[in-house]
């Protein structure tokens, strides 16, 4: 500290001694919530006696991920751990990849994919936990597993060889890189992004920003093992496709007819192909959001799970062979196969296994009788994240003047009497909610601190995104002025954040309202900087703008970008904002971070090497959690964390401050008092 101006060493100390009066709440650390255990790639034995799945924990002393495999005896509800799950390998809307296991015929064994030693390989775990060995490990990692229709076999392919992709990518770091619209500009060229586990060069695959290694067309060798002799057998080569993104569950079992679902204004339409046409379902359930489809084993019975506006979900039984849908169990949160609510339970004929976790309930292992609805834990891998003080929970709905209903979940201190700063995160809420949207912003953290924390659902409408973000904006107003008639917030200290669809309706409440007095971001926004940069030859980027904004390209149409763009609006935007990009993404940032600079507005701008849209690194996880922690502590409460360390980071928000209120003629030392006072009241 010594080291900073006499002002600011001044403001600092001022700050420090107030905020330390600043009441902290006994809960889940912020090390405990990057830390948690999840659960996923479930699969169920043949015969149902037993089922197997991963257990999924982030470390920060090794940023890394520990994995395990485990299996469940389902008459005895004993659990074992049976294997090591290998090395991470990176997930695309999850942080891992699901992987598939498969049983042998005598349910002795599972196969799985594991990496180690930096190849992909097959590998055979017993289920007894007596050990595993490798059964395909070649020069190219291996993708796709799958199943045979008989249970006797599986199916996998074979990328390039490891050797081909390091040739590939060191020959365009030779010779130069050909531009087009398969390349993201914004991206390092060379070893830019996550593939298989390895740093790797990558190309634009699809819709948006979807990407793959250098060599994704290349054609996969696909082959099958036989699960009792373990012979391979080639079969044949396989074009990989473009990516796109899937809006709706689809089921394709070996052995049983295709299952779609259709989504509809209403809701959706679940539909089973069959010789004579689709058969679909009347019954009302099918017609509600549907998350996702299984079969039940040995029976005729499609198994479909739905969801309410809160994402909490309930599981139905529908029997083809009579048209009757039975609701088996209704959840106070997820039941499905991993953090995300698009994932099936593993189903055995007499009951489903599902990850349970709610807005406070960190994630564990469920049985659900089939019969009964009767539930029973199975496996808990965060008994001690689940004993901390918990905060209190509501789940509220809201109607619009639009007549859309808004949803969204309240987290309060224990012992709430309000007024208190409120924290909103914006785009969906489902599961266990540690760190909102992406894993950004750390809500029970919030909560210990004194924050009333909001996490809003994404509001239904009709038209663009631009509409998304009016309705966006009308929900939050109106969740604002419900808690403010409650006396639970204060309407002056408010802050928001969000990933990726939640960081740009969090930038247009910052442009069209005064409600914030602070926000984040973790993804960038949309600018002319960064369409141009996008807008290759062949990359199809200004069709998708324009479908999604409709705005053409910003010469054409000036108008559309002065309304949707942040740099032309940044006079408008006064809340002091955050930014917490990956590298690439922070490099389309740099636009709206140079024109908010010469504001009087606060704006600070951090980049993560080595990331994807959703940061995958534990100590990047916990670097934005601690930052974001802090800074709407510092801007809504006047909270200086007194750790020598952040000495420096306060000094800049300190001096961002003052320039601020200088421009405006205000007095920093008494709006630093008052927040710090205005805190005292929780």
């Amino acid at each position: 500290m010594s080291r900073l101006p006499r002002p600011l060493r001044h403001a600092l100390l001022a700050a420090l001694l107030a905020a330390s009066s600043t009441p902290a709440l006994a809960g889940a650390t912020l090390p405990q919530l990057v830390e948690v255990g999840d659960i996923a790639s479930l699969s169920a034995s043949p015969s149902g006696r037993q089922v197997v799945f991963r257990v999924e924990r982030a470390s920060i002393e090794r940023n890394s991920y520990d994995l395990a495999w485990y299996a469940a005896d389902l008459a005895s509800g004993t659990v074992r751990r049976i294997a090591d799950g290998g090395a991470p390998i990176e997930g695309g809307l999850e942080p891992l990849s699901f992987e598939t296991a498969v049983w042998s015929p005598d349910e002795r064994f599972v196969f799985h994919r594991a990496l180690v030693d930096g190849a992909i390989g097959l590998w055979r775990t017993a289920v007894d936990g007596s050990g595993s060995r490798q059964v395909i490990v070649a020069d190219a990692d291996v993708e796709n597993v799958t199943a045979t229709a008989d249970g006797t076999g599986l199916t996998y392919d074979l990328g390039p060889t490891r050797e081909e992709i390091a040739r590939a990518e060191r020959h365009e770091y030779d010779e130069g890189i050909l531009v087009d619209g398969s390349v993201d500009i914004n991206q390092n060229l060379y070893h830019g992004g996550w593939v298989n586990g390895r740093l790797s060069s990558q190309r634009l695959t699809g819709q948006w920003f979807s990407r793959a290694g250098l060599l994704w067309r290349a054609p996969r060798q696909r082959h099958r093992l036989d699960l009792l002799s373990l012979e391979s057998q080639w079969l044949a080569p396989v074009t990989p496709e473009a990516m796109t993104l899937q809006v709706a569950p689809m089921l394709e079992e070996p052995g049983r007819p295709v299952v779609r679902v259709e989504p509809s204004a209403a809701g959706a339409t679940i539909l089973v192909e069959g010789s004579d046409g689709p058969l679909a379902c009347s019954d009302h359930a099918c017609t509600e959001r549907v998350s996702a489809i299984a079969w039940r084993p040995g029976t005729e019975d499609l198994a479909f799970t739905t969801r309410d506006g809160h994402f909490r979900q309930a599981l139905h039984l529908w029997d083809l062979r009579s048209g009757a849908v039975r609701t088996v169990v209704r959840a106070d949160g997820l039941i499905a196969g991993s953090r995300t609510h698009g994932r099936p339970c593993a189903f055995t004929r007499e009951a489903a296994v599902c990850v349970a976790a709610g807005a406070v309930s960190p994630p564990r292992l469920e049985q659900i009788d089939l019969d009964s609805g009767e539930r029973r834990v199975l496996f808990d891998p965060n008994l001690a994240l689940r004993q901390q003080e918990m905060p209190r929970v509501e789940q509220l709905s809201w109607r619009l003047e639009d007549g859309h209903e808004a949803t969204g979940t309240l987290l309060l201190p224990p012992d709430v009497r309000g007024p208190v700063p409120l924290f909103v995160s914006y785009y969906i809420c489902p599961g266990y909610l540690r760190a909102a949207t992406g894993d950004e912003y750390p809500l029970p953290a919030l909560v210990q601190a004194g924050f009333a924390v909001g996490c809003l659902n994404k509001v239904p409408s009709e038209g663009n995104n631009i509409a998304s973000y009016r309705a966006g904006l009308a929900s939050l107003e109106a969740f604002v002025n419900l808690l403010s008639e409650r006396g639970l917030i204060d309407p002056a200290r408010i802050g928001m954040g969000g990933l990726s669809f939640g960081s740009e309706v969090t930038v247009w409440v910052a442009m069209n309202s005064d409600l914030l007095a602070a926000a984040s971001v973790a993804s960038p926004q949309s600018n002319p900087s960064n369409y141009w940069s996008n807008d290759l030859p062949g990359r199809g980027y200004a069709e998708e703008v324009r479908r999604s904004y409709g705005v053409g390209n910003p010469d054409e149409d000036p108008q559309g970008w002065q309304e949707i763009s942040p740099a032309f609006n940044v006079d408008r935007i006064k809340a002091p904002l955050l930014m917490q990009l990956p590298e690439n993404e922070a490099r389309s940032e740099i636009e709206i971070m140079t024109r908010l600079a010469r504001t009087p507005t606060p704006v600070e701008l951090y980049a993560f090497p080595d990331e994807n849209h959703m940061k995958f690194q534990p100590r990047h996880r916990l670097a934005t959690y601690r930052r974001s922690l802090d800074w709407f502590r510092y801007w809504l409460q006047g909270y200086v964390d007194p750790d020598p360390a952040k000495a420096a980071q306060y000094g800049r928000w300190i001096a961002l401050r003052q320039r601020r209120d200088e421009a405006q003629g205000s007095n920093p030392k008494s709006q630093v008092s008052a927040a710090a006072r205005s805190s005292k009241r929780i």
